[in-house]
């Protein structure tokens, strides 16, 4: 098995902090604190570099939109992905926090129940609408043209409609969902389910469509970390990252891990997953653990990129490994 590292960027900081985005072949990264970097994928090469205020508090790149949400919340600004061009910015209230992009609209707020939530249209940056008051939502999720939103110490998930700010749908878990201010509660599972993480530990598998809702079987206990790659649920308990098949109670594999999992990704020869202090393994498609390699000293993310490529947010630097059997 060969784990290669083709290229490494310097972020000049603790990236494993970083925000960080890919879409339209660029990987968008803080760098410096203050600057906003958008890196070619394929060679690492910066192709541009803005500046940002201080630290992103959300990043998303989708619909040939690159979204940057700076620390604190102060300016929503936008730029064109590939170039890094300036397309509008607004002015947020201080500590605005959350992000997520649906409908042509950009949701913010919410964020540990300090500001309202608002509505920017992605095209033009002008305000759609704002909720009458505060909001203590966890990380928003886009969901088709929707925005699902998990109400902070309640089991309550609201579908809104992203140009008016109307709930469309409501459901609520039978216990409150998590609170956490890093990660997500809400993780896409596929096209049609969402996986929402309980306050006790358990995962719920949501369908907005019919309004179903199932309790997961099979998750162990202590639950640290939890992904979702390739259709599979991949929870860390601390000595091991056991993958589950939604609604399946037997696991689909169990891989003993070095370190938190920060992240998994889908690759053509099966799933790479990331631990915090800086190694990679690559699980088969039959469940079996394909080969191991340490590639920095900490990452705090990982992104897929192109086959059998992924992008890892190491102590200092961005670096991109290529994995092959």
């Amino acid at each position: 098995m060969i784990f290669e590292t083709v290229w490494r960027h310097s972020v000049h900081q603790r990236a494993y902090l970083t925000r960080s985005a890919v879409g339209s072949g660029r990987l968008v990264v803080n760098e410096r604190a203050s600057r906003l970097v958008g890196l070619d994928v394929r060679d690492g090469g910066v192709r541009w570099d803005v500046p940002l205020g201080n630290r992103p508090q959300g990043l998303t790149v989708t619909g040939g939109h690159c979204l940057a949400l700076s620390h604190w919340g102060r300016r929503l600004s936008c730029h064109e992905p590939i170039a890094g061009e300036l397309r509008w910015h607004a002015e947020l209230p201080a500590h605005t926090g959350h992000l997520a992009v649906a409908g042509g609209v950009a949701v913010v707020g919410g964020w540990r129940g300090y500001t309202p939530l608002a509505g920017y249209d992605l095209d033009s940056g002008a305000l759609l609408w704002r909720s009458g008051g505060p909001v203590a939502i966890e990380e928003p999720l886009a969901f088709g043209d929707r925005v699902l939103l998990a109400e902070r110490g309640t089991g309550l998930i609201r579908a809104v409609e992203p140009r008016t700010g109307r709930d469309q749908q409501t459901w609520r878990l039978p216990e409150p969902v998590l609170e956490v201010d890093t990660g997500p509660v809400l993780a896409r599972l596929d096209v049609g389910r969402v996986l929402v993480r309980g306050t006790s530990g358990a995962l719920w598998v949501l369908n907005p469509i019919t309004g179903e809702m199932m309790r997961q079987p099979a998750v162990p206990a202590g639950v640290r970390a939890v992904a979702v790659a390739g259709g599979l649920l991949w929870c860390d308990d601390g000595e091991q990252v056991v993958a589950l098949e939604s609604g399946v109670a037997q696991p689909w594999t169990r891989v003993p891990h070095f370190g938190r999992l920060v992240g998994v990704a889908a690759v053509d020869s099966g799933f790479a997953l990331a631990g915090h202090l800086g190694r990679l393994t690559l699980v088969g498609h039959d469940g079996g653990v394909v080969g191991r390699a340490t590639v920095d000293k900490r990452i705090g993310s990982l992104h897929g990129a192109d086959r059998d490529r992924v992008l890892a947010l190491g102590k200092s630097e961005v670096l991109a490994v290529d994995l092959r059997p």
